[in-house]
């Protein structure tokens, strides 16, 4: 599929966080990523994202560049304490990079996938919920998400957590 990212168009959700936040039972798959992780990132982006809304084309190889751009902080300082990732057998089923990158005034949820197979298994709700604790806990008071205009099933997670679209110039 050919790079299609100029042609697409993203749409800026707000959240406020609460001072406390609950967290329901966490699967024990349930782990911080970590800089070793960018292969695998990679390739569970490539898959994740093939032939949606959001390919852009991009080799599993770019998409691991993607993931080192903004683990190294290209993106804005990456919060590693709220980045998670959900493993099944030694691979990477789902993950959720935070970065906080300064232009939004807030940490950004910057990618949230999860593999084929495992869609609406849960996970993208798992990893939000531990990523907006982990914010909170670390004294943010609000998130936000870039999501791609269509991208109907992300809007449908980012609302179901409480993301409203924020109008905000």
């Amino acid at each position: 599929m050919p790079d299609l990212t100029h042609e697409r168009s993203a749409r800026l959700w707000k959240r406020a966080l609460p001072n406390a936040f609950s967290l329901g039972a966490m699967p024990a798959s349930l782990r911080n990523v970590k800089l070793e992780d960018i292969p695998a990132l990679g390739a569970l982006f490539s898959t994740a994202f093939f032939e949606t809304i959001d390919d852009s084309g991009h080799t599993e190889t770019q998409y691991a560049s993607k993931a080192a751009a903004i683990l190294q902080g290209r993106y804005g300082e990456w919060i590693s304490q709220a980045s998670w990732t959900i493993e099944q057998m030694g691979k990477l089923r789902s993950a959720c990079l935070v970065s906080d990158f300064k232009p939004y005034g807030c940490p950004v949820i910057a990618i949230v996938a999860t593999a084929p197979a495992l869609k609406r298994s849960g996970d993208g709700g798992t990893l939000l919920d531990a990523a907006m604790a982990s914010l909170a806990a670390l004294g943010h008071r609000e998130c936000c998400a870039m999501v791609t205009v269509g991208n109907v099933a992300s809007e449908r997670l980012f609302l179901s957590r409480g993301f409203l679209l924020s109008f905000e110039s």
